[in-house]
């Protein structure tokens, strides 16, 4: 995409966000491309991409323990 065709919203993306997008494409491809279910599966990436924060919060906290 051509920097003059970002939005404001397309600049205040985090890598979160973009965790959650790429995940969601992700389950959008393994689906076979099938349109329909952009919701369930951004909110699936969500709930994977959140769960993989909280355990590698879990890691981290659990090597500076050690």
């Amino acid at each position: 995409m051509k920097p003059e065709l970002l939005t404001k919203t397309d600049a205040a993306r985090t890598p979160h966000q973009e965790n959650i997008r790429a995940r969601a494409y992700e389950l959008y491809v393994v689906r076979g491309r099938i349109d329909g279910h952009a919701e369930e599966d951004w909110l699936q990436a969500k709930d994977e991409v959140a769960g993989s924060n909280e355990r590698k919060a879990v890691l981290a906290s659990a090597s500076r323990s050690l």
